[in-house]
C-alpha cells in the first residue's frame, strides 16, 4: 500500500543516513591521522580522495585539479539558476555559510578578514588588480580572488600579486575537500565549482593573515557565492551593461539590482558614472543600508598627481581611466580607514607610491602583448562585450604593424552577442583572415585539467563557432574564415595555409577569457605569462 511504502521508504532513509553516519564517524578519527599529502585512497573510487607522493608536485596537483572538475560546472550552475528564474537564488550564500561552517570556518572567523569587494559588468578584474597593486606597493600583505583563470587555477587566488603555489594550492585543497566529503548528506551536498575556489581562497587568506582581501564577483553580485562576506568596509561597481540576461534580467534596472546587492550597511560605495536607471539604483540601496556613495572622477586630469602615471603620457583609452579612477578612489580610502600616515596631508594629492602602484599593475589577457616567434605577435585581450571590443578594436588597429598580416583568432560563448563584436572588429580593422574555435588548447586527449573548459559544452561551441564563420563571410563579407576543433588545429592552419614560412603576422585573440588561456597553453607560452610581474621590485 501508499502507507506501507511511505514507511518503508522513511525507515530505509533513516538507516541510510544513520549507517553512512556510523560508517563516517568510525573512518574519520582514523583519517585524521593521515597528513594531508598522503596517500590513503579506498578500493572504492576514494571515499576520502587524497593526493600522491609529494614529491611530484605536479602529478599531486593534477589530481587535485581532476577532483576539482568532478563537482558541478559552472554551466550547469548556471542553468539550474536560469530555471528557478531567482526563485532560489540565494542557496549559494546559504550553501557557501553551511560549507565554510562545515570546514570550521564560523562567520566571526570570516570577520577576521576584512574586504573590498568589486562587481561589476566591465573592468571589475582590472579595477580589483590595480587596487591589489596600488594597495601591495603601499606595504600591505594583500590576498586577491579573481576568475576565470588564463591557464592555472592557481592565478584566481593570489598573496601579494602572485598566485599561490601548487604545493600550498593542493595542501588546502585535501583539506577542505576531505572534510566537505566526509560531511556531505547525499551526492549532491558539495559546493559547485567557483564556490569550491571561493571557499579554498577564503581559507587561504585566512591562514596568511592577510591585511586586506580584494574580491572580484563571480556572476551578478546580490546572489553571488562570494556574497557571504559582511566584513565589507569598501565596496567597487564598475561600468554597468547587459550581461547574463537569462541570468540576471534583461534590464539595466535589474541588472544593477544585482550588483548592488554587495552593498552593506555603512560601507563606502564607489562607482563610475552610470546610466541614469542605474544610478537611480545604486543610490536606493545606498540609502537602504545607509550606506555612503561616491561617484569617482570620470578623467585622470581631474586628479592632483604626485607623480603623473605613465598611462596618461600615452594614448588615452578611457575605459582604463575610469578602471583606473575607480581604483585610486578605493585604494585611497582604504588607506586613510587603515594607514593614513601613508597619505600626504595635502588631502588631494595622489602620492608617488600609489602611482608605482599603477605603473605597475599587470592584468594577464588584457591589452596584453606577446611575440611567440620572430615576426609573429599575439594582441591578446579578454574583451567579451560590444563596447570592450570596440575598444580592443582600437588598441589592435594603434599599436599593431601596418605592413604585417593582419589574423583573428575568435571565440564568444553564452548569452553574449558574437555577432555584433564581430561587426566592431572588421569595422575598425581589415583582418586578411579568422579563425575559429572553441576555448580548447589541445584535442581532449591531451588537454591539462585546468584547460577543461567548465562553462559550456564542446558541442555548443563548435555549433557557435560555424554560425561565427557564416556570418563573417555572408554577412560581413570577410575573407578566409575558417572553424578548428582546437587552438592548437587554427594555428597548424594559420602555419601552412594563411602565412608562409617566415611571413610576420599580428594575431588577435579576443572574444573570451578562456580563448586566451587556450592559446598560451597550445603555443607554450606559460613561462612569459607572469615574467612582467617577477621582474618588478618593490
Amino acid at each position: 500500500s501508499s502507507e506501507f511504502n511511505s514507511t518503508f521508504c522513511s525507515t530505509a532513509s533513516f538507516m541510510y543516513r544513520f549507517t553512512l553516519r556510523g560508517v563516517v564517524n568510525m573512518i574519520e578519527p582514523v583519517y585524521k591521522l593521515f597528513p594531508a599529502n598522503s596517500d590513503h585512497q579506498t578500493a572504492s573510487s576514494c571515499y576520502f580522495a587524497t593526493t600522491a607522493p609529494a614529491n611530484n608536485i605536479d602529478h599531486n596537483y593534477e589530481r587535485a585539479i581532476a577532483k576539482l572538475n568532478t563537482l558541478q560546472s559552472n554551466y550547469s550552475a548556471l542553468q539550474d539558476s536560469i530555471k528557478f528564474k531567482h526563485q532560489d537564488e540565494s542557496k549559494h550564500i546559504s550553501n557557501t555559510e553551511k560549507f565554510l561552517n562545515r570546514i570550521h570556518i564560523s562567520s566571526e572567523t570570516l570577520n577576521r578578514l576584512a574586504f573590498i569587494h568589486v562587481a561589476g559588468t566591465k573592468g571589475k578584474g582590472s579595477t580589483c588588480a590595480m587596487v591589489e597593486s596600488i594597495l601591495r606597493f603601499n606595504g600591505y600583505r594583500t590576498g586577491f580572488f579573481s576568475s576565470p583563470h588564463l591557464v592555472s587555477v592557481t592565478e584566481r587566488i593570489r598573496l601579494d600579486g602572485q598566485p599561490i603555489g601548487k604545493e600550498s594550492f593542493v595542501e588546502h585543497f585535501w583539506k577542505i575537500y576531505n572534510q566537505l566529503f566526509a560531511a556531505q548528506q547525499d551526492n549532491n551536498d558539495m559546493p559547485t565549482y567557483f564556490g569550491f575556489l571561493t571557499i579554498l581562497a577564503l581559507d587561504v587568506f585566512l591562514t596568511s593573515k592577510v591585511d586586506v582581501t580584494i574580491l572580484e564577483v563571480g556572476i551578478g553580485g546580490r546572489y553571488d557565492c562570494t556574497n557571504v562576506i559582511q566584513n565589507t568596509p569598501v565596496v567597487g561597481i564598475t561600468s554597468l551593461g547587459l550581461e547574463h540576461t537569462k541570468l540576471l534580467g534583461d534590464t539595466l534596472e535589474e541588472i544593477a539590482w544585482q550588483k548592488a546587492g554587495i552593498i552593506k550597511n555603512g560601507s563606502d560605495v564607489f562607482t563610475v558614472e552610470q546610466p541614469a536607471e542605474c544610478n537611480r539604483i545604486i543610490e536606493r540601496e545606498c540609502m537602504r543600508k545607509k550606506a555612503n556613495l561616491h561617484i569617482v572622477p570620470s578623467s585622470l586630469e581631474e586628479f592632483l598627481w604626485e607623480k603623473v602615471p605613465s598611462m596618461m603620457m600615452k594614448q588615452r583609452n578611457k575605459t582604463a581611466e575610469l578602471n583606473v579612477s575607480l581604483a585610486v578612489q578605493i585604494a585611497t580610502n582604504w588607506m586613510r580607514r587603515t594607514r593614513p600616515c601613508l597619505l600626504p596631508t595635502v588631502e588631494q594629492m595622489i602620492p608617488a607610491k600609489i602611482v608605482q602602484g599603477i605603473d605597475n599593475c599587470f592584468w594577464p589577457g588584457r591589452l596584453q602583448v606577446l611575440e611567440y616567434a620572430a615576426h609573429r605577435t599575439l594582441f591578446l585581450d579578454g574583451a567579451h562585450t560590444a563596447d570592450s571590443i570596440k575598444v580592443c578594436a582600437g588598441w589592435f588597429k594603434n599599436n599593431s604593424h601596418s605592413n604585417f598580416k593582419k589574423l583573428l583568432l575568435f571565440n564568444s560563448t553564452g548569452d553574449r552577442d558574437g555577432f555584433k563584436m564581430l561587426s566592431a572588429l572588421t569595422h575598425s580593422v581589415n583582418f586578411d583572415g579568422a579563425c575559429f574555435t572553441p576555448n580548447v588548447a589541445f584535442s581532449a586527449s591531451c588537454s591539462h585539467n585546468d584547460s577543461v573548459n567548465h562553462n559550456f559544452p564542446l558541442e555548443q561551441q563548435m555549433g557557435r563557432c560555424e554560425l561565427y564563420r557564416e556570418y563573417w563571410t555572408k554577412q560581413l563579407k570577410q575573407r578566409n574564415a575558417s572553424v578548428h576543433d582546437s587552438v592548437q588545429s587554427a594555428f597548424q592552419y594559420l602555419h601552412n595555409t594563411l602565412l608562409t614560412s617566415d611571413e610576420p603576422c599580428d594575431i588577435l585573440v579576443t572574444g573570451s577569457i578562456h580563448l586566451l588561456g587556450a592559446t598560451i597553453s597550445a603555443l607554450h607560452l606559460e613561462s612569459k605569462l607572469f615574467s612582467h610581474v617577477n621582474k618588478i621590485k618593490i
